[in-house]
């Protein structure tokens, strides 16, 4: 059983009006922008007790955002999102001995991956002719896995051995 566990959600919003004045003095809105998000939506957090002689801890976060943005000018709406979700487990533990080179010292280690899934996407909506589906522009779908090794001899000598993959993948326009 996990010894501690935190929740996290958090959600923010803002509206953002850009103007100018007319040789008459009168405002004329040149951009508006309304954003929204959760950052998190979800964010648990885990620590659990001694497993194995060490620490195993653990966090997984969803996170959304959107916005729109009117050009006056354009007569266009672009709808902006995106979603991303990821985790990192770790374990570590310390104080214990390794002999290396003759030598027995006192080390610490730790094991660690992290995930994370990232998608964005762009959507244009044409308020002169308008379609529900919108035209897609640009968007992109971000995974990186990253496992983790690192290895303390001392206070001065670390190791660490890791990998990490990152795929890229286009969409849309």
């Amino acid at each position: 059983m996990a010894d501690r566990v935190s929740l996290d959600h958090s959600y923010s919003s803002s509206y953002t009006e850009g103007w100018k004045l007319s040789r008459d003095g009168k405002e004329e809105i040149q951009v508006q922008k309304i954003e929204y998000g959760f950052d998190p939506l979800l964010g648990l957090n885990l620590t659990f007790g001694q497993l194995w002689g060490g620490n195993f801890t653990g966090n997984l976060k969803y996170s959304t955002r959107t916005s729109y943005d009117l050009g006056i000018t354009t007569s266009n709406i672009t709808e902006n999102f995106s979603k991303d979700i990821g985790f990192t487990l770790q374990f570590s533990k310390s104080g214990f001995e390794l002999p290396l080179f003759g030598v027995a010292l006192k080390n610490d280690i730790e094991f660690s991956l992290a995930y994370s899934s990232s998608r964005s996407a762009a959507v244009r909506y044409d308020m002169t002719k308008f379609t529900e589906e919108g035209t897609p522009q640009d968007g992109t779908t971000r995974v990186t896995i990253e496992p983790r090794i690192k290895y303390t001899i001392s206070a001065k000598v670390t190791l660490s051995v890791f990998f990490k993959r990152s795929t890229v993948e286009p969409e849309g326009a």
